[in-house]
């Protein structure tokens, strides 16, 4: 009876427990990962998904410099805040490169917002390491941004 009770509460458990996923394993070169072209950050080394062969794997790595967050300070005359730029009559027919760049260095929030008033559609690709799941549909209504430590760093039409 007591061989019973525990192998029913074993089974129940390993039920329950949680199961890593594939993409959240860790990128080691030469290892086998799901998308290509996916990049993954460890220990200093950005990986790229590449095709060898038949096969996805990740590469050897590249060295990332580490990115050190500056002590917050109240802005003085002298820095530049990037503004919002005013709506133009362009942006119904598409958004250019030049003019979805001037999200780049705001922060998060106030680039949403910008975004949002100028009727753009908005979306984060990448919040510091972690990338999220996006269409290949190219928009030319729509930004995808990266943000890094609460900055746009990147910002991408489509």
């Amino acid at each position: 009876m007591l061989k019973r009770a525990l192998s029913s509460f074993l089974a129940v458990a390993l039920c329950l427990a949680p199961f890593p996923q594939a993409s959240a394993a860790t990128a080691k070169a030469g290892a086998t990962c799901t998308k290509l072209k996916a990049t993954s950050v460890v220990k200093g080394k950005k990986y790229t998904c590449i095709k060898s062969g038949k096969k996805l794997v990740w590469d050897k790595g590249v060295l990332v410099k580490a990115v050190t967050a500056k002590p917050a300070s109240t802005p003085a005359p002298s820095d530049s805040i990037p503004a919002c730029p005013k709506m133009d009559s362009a942006d119904q027919s598409g958004i250019s490169q030049s003019r979805a760049d001037s999200l780049i260095g705001m922060s998060e929030t106030a680039a949403e917002e910008c975004a949002t008033s100028l009727n753009w559609g908005y979306r984060v690709g990448q919040r510091d390491s972690e990338m999220f799941a996006t269409t290949r549909d190219y928009r030319f209504d729509r930004v995808t941004v990266v943000v890094l430590l609460s900055v746009i760093t990147r910002v991408d039409v489509g």
